[in-house]
């Protein structure tokens, strides 16, 4: 979505606004003692199925209990007291519901007239008010190239940032590179004493001699040896190793944006973690928490730093029952564990610790704007001091997420653990067969585990498709087509998952063009579009025009196009894309339903409001896809 954020409520807001409005008043007149709140009262309000009532309200059950009376007794006095409004016509009670109908015509007008006012900017929210927020993904290796699992957590987290932008978030985009660690000095061994001249695409070319690397080590102790001792002198950050582990991250990393460009994904801002330990961070933030640390003399933990976990258990009740008795902040050999790292990370984050970094132009990306990286040279920057956190990060991680944000609270920051949300995600398969990149079973012939190859496979499908397909009637450009319905396929068939579930991505459902899928929803828009290019111009609905709407699908579809704000603000707030997902395949089914039964061009006398609805139509579909980062198509 671009342009300026719609602001105010939603229509769909609007009406529930008056008609909880008109409630508060007859119950204040017949019953003061209720007082009545004006949150509950809105929580009261449902849309019922059907189409005879648009809304409804169960606040004569919840106060049923306070009164001790019978809810349709106190529902019978409210609705006689009950005033009309602007757009709600009609009121009635049915088994103690107090049941109101809108005046179509109006609301029609309102949401319509809203639509074209807003265009672009429709469904947009100003509840963020500026706030700054940090969305952190996909943080993969650069050891090997993105798999169907990184393009998961990669387009869960642009969604996620799309989202926060709608509602009128300052979105940073992040991107922590863990350039240290055994899968990086695996592969950097492998460059160091097998080859360092790539004869493809380099996360391609690297993920191979990872695993080639893996093998060795295998067969060969002295290589585990070797890369271990690898490892710590990329950690130390001063050696010929260290600056050559570098520089091979830094390609990966930028065959990684290759691949993020592909799928329209960007970054602001990338977080190396040789950076974060060579500023010294971590030391930093243990002088402000060195009350809830401690340094074991003898035992297993004998050297290390380490927080024990009878400390947090009283804050998180999950953690009990851990095989841990303590978790290691510091190694004994002094180097930082990956939770002393990440809680570090964070202590930056929320602006507890300035890390010294600087900064520098990693790259420019496509949408127009560079992507920044921290580096030993280049200038000081604003990024990081915000108030949220948003980590993309799957599913298995959730017990050191609990931990770290539980950290936080006993060194008194009790606001910065309630703003740290782990967004964690299941894994991808792909038509039943399991990913291990250790194992290299990505790599090879029509496996199509990179996110890379599911690109290149999925086009080539959705080229099959639309060669043959009737529904596709652009055959002049079935290049371009191909290409944005194989990415909307795999977006959607990827986002419509609820978050926490494993995802098994089926190539039929997923570029099925009958329903359920992206490729679908983007159909859906084409015909819409046709219908208007047969039109010319679509003018403003005028008040004759208004007079034509029934209480059929017109309406009905006007009712679910009112609540694309609230969509967005519950996605938002639920940090679940599947809410776009859901909204946009209902929508697309009543539009069929509307343009089945109810013909628009040649609608006689409703032509008019009929083409107006198809316009907000083709409006509200491409706003909720763009967040969703899909592209519509005019023709299909």
């Amino acid at each position: 979505m671009a342009g300026q954020h719609s602001g105010g409520p939603s229509p769909s807001s609007t009406i529930r606004q008056e008609f909880a409005s008109s409630l508060k008043k007859a119950i204040v007149s017949v019953y003061p003692e209720a007082k009545p709140d004006d949150e509950e009262l809105m929580l009261s309000i449902t849309a019922p199925q059907g189409q005879e009532w648009d809304m409804s309200s169960s606040v004569a059950f919840r106060l049923a209990k306070k009164l001790g009376a019978n809810p349709a007794e106190i529902a019978g006095k409210l609705s006689g007291l009950m005033t009309e409004g602007s757009y709600v016509s009609k009121t009635e009670v049915t088994n103690g519901y107090l049941n109101a109908r809108l005046d179509e015509r109006k609301y029609a007008s309102l949401v319509l007239a809203r639509v074209r006012d807003h265009g672009d900017a429709y469904g947009t929210s100003s509840i963020g008010e500026g706030r700054k927020v940090i969305v952190e993904s996909p943080s993969a290796n650069p050891a090997h190239p993105w798999h169907v699992g990184t393009l998961r957590n990669a387009l869960l987290g642009n969604v996620v940032s799309n989202l926060f932008e709608a509602c009128s978030y300052e979105v940073e985009r992040e991107d922590y590179i863990d350039d240290l660690g055994l899968q990086v000095a695996t592969a950097l061994w492998g460059w160091i004493n097998i080859s360092s001249k790539p004869d493809k695409k380099f996360d391609q070319w690297l993920g191979e001699l990872y695993v080639r690397v893996n093998r060795e080590m295998e067969q060969r102790p002295e290589v585990k040896k070797q890369v271990e001792a690898l490892n710590k002198e990329m950690e130390d950050g001063v050696s010929q190793q260290a600056r050559e582990g570098r520089e091979m991250a830094e390609k990966c990393v930028m065959a990684h944006q290759q691949t993020a460009f592909d799928y329209r994904i960007y970054h602001d801002v990338m977080v190396w973690e040789s950076d974060i330990v060579r500023s010294h961070l971590l030391s930093k933030v243990l002088d402000i928490s060195s009350d809830i640390l401690e340094k074991p003399g003898d035992g297993k933990y004998a050297g290390a730093i380490v927080i024990k976990l009878n400390r947090i258990t009283p804050f998180a009740r999950e953690l009990e029952g851990s095989r841990e008795d303590a978790k290691v902040i510091i190694r004994s050999n002094g180097a930082a564990t990956y939770m002393g790292k990440d809680f570090a990370f964070h202590a930056w984050k929320f602006g507890l610790v300035d890390a010294g970094f600087k900064y520098r132009k990693f790259m420019d990306q496509p949408n127009g704007r560079p992507v920044y990286c921290t580096s030993p040279e280049g200038s000081p920057m604003q990024f990081g001091n915000v108030r949220r956190a948003i980590n993309v990060i799957g599913g298995e991680q959730a017990y050191e997420q609990q931990i770290m944000r539980v950290m936080f609270s006993l060194i008194g920051h009790e606001e910065v653990t309630k703003n740290i949300f782990h967004l964690a995600h299941g894994r991808v398969n792909i038509e039943g067969s399991k990913l291990s990149a250790r194992s290299g079973n990505w790599l090879g012939d029509g496996r199509n585990y990179t996110a890379d190859d599911l690109l290149v496979e999925a086009t080539k499908r959705a080229m099959e498709i639309a060669q043959k397909s009737e529904k596709i009637t652009d055959k002049q450009n079935l290049e371009s087509i191909s290409r944005a319905v194989a990415l909307g396929a795999i977006k959607f068939e990827y986002l419509k998952i609820a978050t926490e579930k494993d995802i098994t991505f089926s190539w039929q459902n997923a570029l099925n063009l009958e329903g359920n899928s992206g490729p679908y929803v983007l159909y859906t828009y084409a015909r819409a579009k046709r219908i208007l290019g047969k039109s010319g111009d679509v003018p403003p609905l005028s008040d004759a025009d208004a007079q034509q709407i029934t209480r059929g699908h017109d309406f009905q579809l006007v009712k679910l196009m009112g609540m694309a704000q609230d969509v967005v603000e519950k996605a938002c707030a639920e940090l679940r894309p599947s809410v776009l997902t859901d909204y946009l395949l209902g929508l697309s089914s009543l539009f069929s339903k509307f343009y089945e039964s109810m013909p628009v061009v040649k609608g006689g006398d409703a032509k008019g409001v009929r083409l107006e609805i198809v316009r907000s139509f083709t409006i509200v579909l491409a706003n909720m896809l763009s967040l969703l980062g899909i592209a519509t198509l005019s023709e299909m």
